[in-house]
């Protein structure tokens, strides 16, 4: 048994190697509008890659669009989701959030680059890797604009105050 252990952590630890020496541009996650503790989960999987990749830099790509929201009955059970029009600002905010996530985890802001990438259908994230001497991703937008609810309240913070 202590033989596979060893052998799985050896192998594990090469993959992680090769992985982290790769000189290519890596898109490591794309998701839409989830609740918080699934972004910071998502932002931990993104920090400890760009740790395992030491010449590399994270690139987080936000684009606005609608939202997914779920809808319930009245005894709290999910009907089903619908999307709605997000309010002007929200990629600016959840950038924000990110961003208070980086320092609260003291993690160099240097290697984390934002990018407000314009509109798409739908919101959408995406993290990517990148190495140092490598170009960097383009954001690929797929609407010139969207239609956006005005800000009704004033932000306090993507996932509420921390």
């Amino acid at each position: 048994m202590k033989k596979r252990l060893f052998g799985f952590l050896i192998l594990l630890s090469l993959v992680f190697t090769v992985s982290a020496q790769s000189k290519e541009v890596q898109k490591l996650d794309e998701f839409g509008n989830t609740n918080c503790d699934d972004y910071l989960a998502r932002m931990d999987y993104l920090l400890s890659e760009i740790n395992n990749s030491t010449n590399s830099k994270g690139y987080i790509f936000v684009y606005e669009g609608k939202l997914k929201e779920f809808t319930y009955h009245k005894n709290n059970r999910n009907q089903g989701t619908r999307y709605i029009s997000s309010e002007v600002g929200s990629g600016k905010e959840l950038i924000g959030y990110l961003k208070n996530q980086l320092s609260f985890r003291r993690f160099p802001t240097e290697k984390v680059i934002f990018v407000e990438a314009g509109f798409r259908e739908k919101f959408t994230i995406e993290f990517w890797l990148v190495p140092d001497d490598v170009d960097a991703p383009k954001p690929s937008p797929t609407l010139k604009k969207i239609k956006q609810r005005k800000q009704t309240r004033k932000p306090n913070g993507f996932c509420g105050d921390m």
